[in-house]
């Protein structure tokens, strides 16, 4: 479904990274939340920076490991089936 919005992207304005930031929260939560530390209420300091900026992070990997699956998926796959296929 992705790669399908990605391929109209001239019509859509959806490039790979736009369907990225839409889609990797969704695919990614556990991903997110370990690398942000979502899950320890214990600190309560009262200055939340350096969990923002674990979380920025965090979406940024994210973000970016969709991206890359959009952009060569044809290339990781192929591989994937010529391996399953002569193993």
């Amino acid at each position: 479904m992705m790669g399908a919005v990605v391929d109209h992207s001239s019509e859509n304005r959806m490039t790979a990274s736009a369907v990225a930031a839409c889609m990797a929260p969704l695919l990614l939560r556990p991903l997110l939340a370990g690398e942000c530390g979502l899950e320890d209420e214990s600190d309560i300091s009262g200055d939340n920076a350096a969990q923002l900026l674990a979380a920025a992070a965090a979406a940024n990997s994210a973000q970016a490991i969709i991206t890359t699956l959009l952009e060569d998926y044809g290339k990781i796959f192929e591989v994937f089936i010529f391996s399953m296929i002569y193993v």
